[in-house]
């Protein structure tokens, strides 16, 4: 009878536990989030840490493609409470802000909390004075160039120093005389300049801003007299003769993986890159040499530089907002930023990252681009229409570079743009 006793105990004490298993099981909140779909293992990596230190709470993350996620977002934000959280393109926090499919975070952080990332990556997460998204990684662009091919033809090396980075009138001369004497040494394939992101706003406005070109209106939905100015067409023109006139770069390379190996087998003496090249090139080329100088500027100008990155935000429809929240702080806080570099490579948008790795980012590249992310950088513009907007652009740029006449691109750009926003106002 005692056997039984103990045996009954014993049993009654495993279906306690089960059930308080169970029941804690069945209380985690379960948060659906869209992510990017970077490599599976780097991000579980990240979500398996959250999931430790936050047992009520799952996670169903769902990696989209970049090419479908734009869309896929938009399919689904405007018709249910999920996904509860998800990846925000920093210049596309305006867009889902104003069509109200971002929960407003201003109340869940403090003043010094805020001050820990840069404060163009708190700009990129605002609208109409309310934060919406919370910065996961930021970016910067410099101009790389090749040692070698420098030295080959014996033509000094761009300076390291921001306050005497060269001028885009120095770089054309650069790529138009280094280029012609690769040539008439047999390098007939070689380039002067690659732009990394042929046709893209976000490396392409800082040429026009350099020259105190407006991008867009004061409002948000207005780009006549903006992206059509003297000003504007200028910097334009000069993208247009790199590769119409000068021809120092090639049309069509249309993709940064495509430029970058351009760029990594020797094939340009100069490309205007971002930050995330520096690790990629190191390792998809560990015979290059290669340096990096500050962005270049118009000689009449001041100097500009792009930054932003992946953001993320909460759904305004969410059920529930503080599980969301957490989620939020936890992959965008110190420990996962910097984890997530480690992974993944991609620029911290904290600041305190950066002090913490100092192994890493103390060296005269990310010096340049550190220098560029606190004092030179930009965000795109603030527009509840920048898909849109960047789509046109996107098209007008490869017209331009492929050869027609800016002014008159421009001037079409501004038509399709304003046609676009009217759904906005």
């Amino acid at each position: 009878m005692k056997k039984k006793g103990n045996t009954f105990l014993m049993l009654l004490v495993l279906m306690v536990f089960c059930t308080v298993i169970g029941s804690a099981s069945a209380s985690a909140v379960e948060l659906e989030v869209v992510w990017m779909g970077w490599p599976r293992d780097r991000v579980i990596t990240l979500i398996e840490q959250f999931e430790t230190e936050n047992p009520d709470i799952k996670v169903d993350i769902q990696l989209i493609p970049f090419s479908q996620l734009f869309s896929t977002l938009e399919v689904r934000l405007p018709t249910g409470t999920t996904p509860d959280v998800y990846i925000v393109d920093g210049p596309v926090t305006a867009s889902y802000a104003a069509r109200g499919y971002l929960l407003p975070l201003d109340e869940f952080y403090s003043d010094q909390e805020l001050a820990e990332w840069f404060p163009s990556s708190i700009e990129s997460g605002s609208y109409d004075g309310k934060l919406y998204s919370i910065p996961y990684a930021t970016s910067s662009a410099a101009l790389y160039y090749n040692k070698e091919l420098f030295d080959k033809v014996g033509y000094p090396l761009p300076p390291s120093d921001p306050d005497e980075r060269w001028t885009w009138e120095d770089v054309a001369t650069a790529a138009v005389e280094i280029q012609k004497a690769l040539h008439d040494m047999g390098d007939t394939d070689v380039w002067g300049l690659l732009i990394e992101q042929i046709d893209r706003p976000y490396q392409l406005l800082p040429l026009a801003q350099s020259l105190g070109a407006e991008v867009i209106g004061s409002n948000g939905l207005e780009v006549d007299g903006c992206i059509n100015s003297p000003t504007f067409v200028e910097a334009a023109t000069f993208y247009w003769r790199l590769f119409n006139e000068l021809k120092v770069s090639p049309q069509g390379v249309d993709d940064s993986a495509v430029a970058r190996e351009y760029f990594g087998t020797g094939k340009a003496a100069m490309m205007l890159g971002a930050e995330w090249n520096l690790v990629r090139l190191s390792k998809s080329f560990p015979e290059l040499q290669f340096g990096v100088s500050p962005h270049p500027y118009f000689e009449n100008g001041v100097p500009v530089t792009p930054t932003g990155s992946w953001h993320v935000g909460v759904n305004s429809r969410t059920e529930h907002t503080e599980a969301a929240v957490r989620f939020v702080k936890y992959m965008t806080g110190f420990d996962a930023s910097l984890l997530w570099h480690q992974l993944h490579g991609h620029s911290p948008a904290r600041m305190d990252v950066y002090k913490a790795l100092p192994e890493v980012f103390d060296t005269d590249e990310w010096g340049v681009f550190l220098y560029e992310m606190e004092h030179t950088a930009k965000t795109r513009p603030a527009t509840p229409g920048y898909l849109e907007y960047e789509l046109i652009l996107r098209e007008t740029f490869n017209e331009i570079h492929y050869g027609a006449d800016p002014q008159e691109a421009l001037n079409n750009a501004v038509r399709r743009i304003q046609r676009e926003f009217r759904k906005y106002r």
